[in-house]
Formats: C-alpha cells, structure tokens, sequence
C-alpha cells in the first residue's frame, strides 16, 4: 500500500488546511495541518526580527489559539511545548504538544514540512525538514512516545508541499548519502542537457523511509503532490514560495539577500 497523494493548493485561498488520514480515510475530527501559499506574503520569522504582516496573517488564522514560531536552523531538534512562551529566544526545527490551545508553526520554502496527530493522545505537531534534518520526524515520534505513550502505529503523519524529485537534482555525493541513509529509490540517475550526470531526490521518499522505520502505518500517511518549486495554477501563477525557483540561482546576491528574495511560508498544525 502506498501513501495517500492530496492536492493541497486551493485557489483564491491565502492557505490551505487539510485533514490527516487514518486507516486511508480523512479523520472528520481533530487537528489539521496546513500552510500559507504565496499569495499571502512572506511568513519569514527570525527572533532578532519583526513581521508584522506573518503576526496579522497568523493571528487572523488562529483566532483564540496561540501560534507558537521557532527560528529553525536546519536541525532535528524538537521541542515539548505546553504554553506559547516555552519557545522564546530557542532555534530548532519541529515541535509537539497536547495543549489544543496551540498551534506550533515551522516556515517553509522547497524545505519539507511534516506534520503529525495522535487521536488517542492528543498529541500533535509540526517539524521543519530541509535535506540535512531528512529524519526528524523520527525524533518528533520518539519524543511523542517517551513524553505521552504515543504509540507509532496510531499516529497519522501528513508531508506537506515542498520541492519534488521533478526539480530537486543534487550532486553524487548527496545522491550517494541519502541512498545509503535513507532508500536507494529516493535517488534517480538523469542526464542533463548538457551531458552532465546528475541525481533527482524525492524527499517524499526518504521521509516514507523514516516513517516506516520509525513504525507509522502507510495508510496513516497523506503526501501532497504539489512541487513548490514547479506547480502553477490554472493562470499559470506559481501559488507557493520556492528558494530555487525564486533565489537559489539570482546572481551577485547574499544569502541574506536570497533569504529574503524567497516567499517564506508558514506551516501550521493545530484544532484549527
């Protein structure tokens, strides 16, 4: 049995929210996980930093419940949070919590965002996972289990847009790691135009990989087949953020600059 592929871009919408999926069905109930797109302007989020616009934008999402940011640094660290201020002044890349007041937000660009909810715990989460943090959602699920008796095979795990194999080619040594780290079918040989040897990278793939390991269910697994980097709308509008399709290759800019050039977007998982 293969994950479950969702469309998650819904036209004329600032973001998408989407249910998590337990036994291949859409749970009616309980928390839900979801993005901003790029129409609704970036959501960047350093602490040294003030984004009045991502304050609004959140604020107007959540209504009651607390949006909780986290300056990520490309990392698999994973925060318990039990109130808005647990993650004041820290850096990592994903959080958990039970508290229903909650809602913990990571920000993405091409960059993986995971999202995971245990029904009989109430546990529920969101982890940022660029390439270097591919397994994170192992410590999330491990940190869900030592702190509340999560039990991997009830969780339900949802892997939000983010760049796919179509426009991700990596070098041969990554190429090389994630086969050997991860699954040899999350690598595909191409060859360019130019005649180079190159590799295409499924992130999507290596994560499934984490997952099973880590012992969540396939039929609990919801994968959005929207490439950041690619996937345009019925006007030809790009409706997510991409650093490569909108940084990576500008020239003469710094990586401060490109950090901003990008529509960073929020990632979100809460009882929205």
């Amino acid at each position: 049995m293969t994950a479950i592929a969702v469309r998650a871009h819904i036209a004329g919408k600032d973001f998408v929210l989407l249910p998590f999926y337990k036994d291949g069905m859409p749970l009616a109930q309980g928390a839900r996980w979801g993005m901003t797109v790029r129409r609704a302007g970036s959501m960047r989020f350093r602490w040294n930093e003030t984004n009045e616009h991502r304050q609004r934008t959140l604020a107007s999402l959540c209504g009651e419940r607390q949006p909780v940011p986290l300056e990520l640094i490309h990392s698999k660290i994973v925060y318990d949070i039990t109130a808005q201020t647990d993650t004041d002044g820290k850096t990592g890349d994903g959080m958990i919590t039970r508290n229903a007041m909650l809602v913990p937000v990571v920000t993405v660009a091409d960059c993986v965002p995971l999202f995971l909810y245990d029904e009989r715990t109430r546990v529920f989460g969101a982890c940022h996972s660029g390439w270097k943090g591919t397994g994170i959602i192992a410590e999330a699920l491990a940190l869900a289990q030592n702190r509340y008796g999560t039990n991997p095979r009830d969780v339900c795990v949802a892997i939000g847009p983010h760049i796919h194999a179509c426009c991700y080619t990596v070098d041969e040594d990554r190429a090389a790691y994630f086969a050997r780290e991860f699954s040899a079918d999350c690598v595909e040989q191409v060859r360019d135009t130019d005649g180079a040897t190159r590799y295409r990278l499924s992130l999507a793939k290596a994560n499934e990989t984490v997952l099973a390991r880590a012992g969540v269910r396939t039929e609990n697994i919801v994968v959005a087949d929207d490439c950041t980097a690619c996937a345009q709308d019925a006007h030809g509008d790009y409706p997510f953020g991409s650093f490569r399709r909108q940084a990576a290759f500008a020239p003469d800019l710094t990586n401060d600059e490109r950090s901003r050039a990008m529509t960073v977007q929020a990632a979100f998982c809460g009882w929205l």
